[in-house]
């Protein structure tokens, strides 16, 4: 550690480094992003993030898996806390996981849908992210043999299911956008996330 560089203490480096890059990443774009410049910001020494990150390119690929891997880990999760079997409740409890995911952790969340940030997804979140899909869309196969949107195709279903939590969070977090639905700062998030996927999926 360089004579200048204050003593690490925040007990997860690789954590606090991709938290800070997402961080950079959102509120300065993908070229102000330099190890060097997180290593500083961390008040570590140059070399530590090397340690784990050998080049920018390895830190896009670690936090584009790390993102939508919690994406995904957030989603399952929140239906598997219903404790339900049913497929609508099960359906509805993932959009509600999904969007309230992306609105506490919004830098992130646009971090991982820059496309600079996406095209260094690795093979294993790839194949991650295939399952996460796969058991999403076994839940929507089952709500629709319930009789939801019975006689859509099934894959425009999914894309449906799938699109509005996605847009819906998208609009909310950026700021340009979010600016133009003003009405929408009355509702408490709790409830708007609520609305919002009781439209895609009523219980």
């Amino acid at each position: 550690m360089s004579a200048t560089a204050t003593p690490y203490h925040h007990g997860n480096l690789p954590a606090d480094i991709l938290q800070r890059a997402a961080q950079i990443i959102d509120t300065e774009g993908l070229d102000a992003l330099t190890l060097r410049g997180i290593a500083r910001d961390l008040g570590v020494s140059h070399a530590a993030p090397n340690r784990h990150f050998k080049n920018k390119a390895a830190l896009l690929a670690a936090l584009a898996t790390d993102g939508w891997l919690k994406v995904a880990d957030a989603t399952l999760t929140a239906a598997d806390a219903t404790n339900s079997d049913d497929p609508a409740v099960r359906l509805n409890a993932m959009g509600r996981g999904f969007m309230r995911w992306a609105l506490d952790n919004r830098a992130l969340f646009r971090t991982i849908l820059h496309p600079d940030v996406t095209r260094f997804a690795d093979d294993k979140l790839k194949a991650a992210m295939q399952d996460f899909t796969a058991g999403v869309r076994v839940e929507i196969e089952a709500a629709q043999a319930q009789g939801r949107h019975a006689r859509v195709a099934l894959p425009i279903l999914s894309l449906y299911t799938n699109a509005v939590p996605f847009g819906a969070a998208m609009l909310l977090i950026n700021p340009l956008l979010s600016a133009e639905q003003p009405e929408l700062d009355a509702y408490d998030e709790e409830r708007l996330i609520e609305e919002v996927i009781n439209l895609v999926v009523p219980l």
